[in-house]
């Protein structure tokens, strides 16, 4: 894999991706996101870069002008679910019947397919692996939904760290993740890329082997004007990490920016060329698969 020398140690190439939501309260009268997402559209425009935005479908439902900005400068939009609630917490039917609409309304605001899903706080686990068949069901080409490992708050021991095949033919595109004590840390993004001292989280990229690399941030992670409110589902200590040293976060892109990787859709089949099944049993030969279901 290609790299990048920085800071001593050789970075390899990052895709940049974006987890497009509106946390809290959907009857503010003025939400923070669009401003937000439009600063980072400037930030990856300034540095040529075109990245994989995941668009909750509440978004597409209130702005859909931002999610025709998104696909006009050249990035990829993709889903963040119907609507932004842990996995653990759907049922299979009413998880369905909103996947495959969301899908079909950012696809009409793209004009393109939605090949991608990414589930809310990386909620996809060993208990939630039903959801795998549906996104299948839908149409989805891939899923960008699991922390390999024990992570806070879900995680799932035993995936791999490197992108893998479902059994139904579902590209598994897993977070980056690094080691603290017992804990698996997706170091590249949001909170934690805000708090790792540059050492630690430049140590942990470089050191990632097989893992394809990729950072995320959510708009408001940028968002230093914003006052202080305690977000219910997350209570008040994580409300407030969640705040705090948001000044921090496009520093980082600025250093990862240097060797940006392709949007997720332009690394697809290179991804499941190399990639091998997953399921409970661990990891089986390529040959495997099934092939993905037509959609709903």
């Amino acid at each position: 894999m290609d790299g990048l020398e920085r800071g001593f140690v050789r970075l390899p190439p990052v895709t940049f991706t974006v987890d497009v939501e509106n946390p809290g309260d959907w009857s503010d009268a003025a939400p923070r996101y669009p401003v937000m997402t439009g600063r980072l559209l400037e930030f990856l425009e300034q540095h040529g870069i075109l990245g994989t935005f995941f668009v909750e479908d509440g978004i597409a439902l209130r702005s859909p002008a931002l999610v025709r900005e998104i696909v006009r400068r050249g990035h990829e939009v993709a889903s963040h679910s119907y609507r932004h609630v842990d996995l653990v917490d759907e049922d299979a039917a009413g998880f369905a019947a909103g996947i495959v609409a969301a899908k079909a309304r950012l696809e009409d605001l793209a004009g393109t397919t939605v090949l991608g899903f990414r589930a809310p706080r990386f909620s996809l686990t060993r208990d939630t692996r039903w959801v795998v068949e549906v996104l299948g069901q839908a149409g989805f080409a891939y899923s960008s939904s699991v922390l390999p490992g024990w992570g806070v708050p879900f995680g799932y021991r035993g995936a791999p760290c490197r992108p893998f095949l479902w059994p139904n033919g579902l590209l598994e595109i897993p977070c980056p993740v690094g080691r603290i004590g017992p804990l698996s840390v997706a170091f590249l993004g949001g909170m934690n890329l805000r708090y790792l001292p540059p050492w630690r989280y430049r140590w942990m990229t470089a050191a990632v082997g097989e893992q394809t690399c990729w950072t995320y941030c959510h708009p408001y992670d940028i968002d230093t004007e914003e006052p202080f409110r305690v977000i219910p589902e997350v209570g008040l200590l994580r409300s407030v990490l969640l705040w705090c040293n948001r000044r921090i976060t496009l520093r980082r892109w600025g250093e990862l920016a240097a060797n940006p990787a392709p949007r997720f859709a332009d690394r697809l089949e290179g991804l499941r060329r190399r990639a091998q099944v997953f399921d409970a049993h661990g990891v089986e030969p390529v040959a495997a698969a099934r092939p993905l279901a037509s959609p709903m």
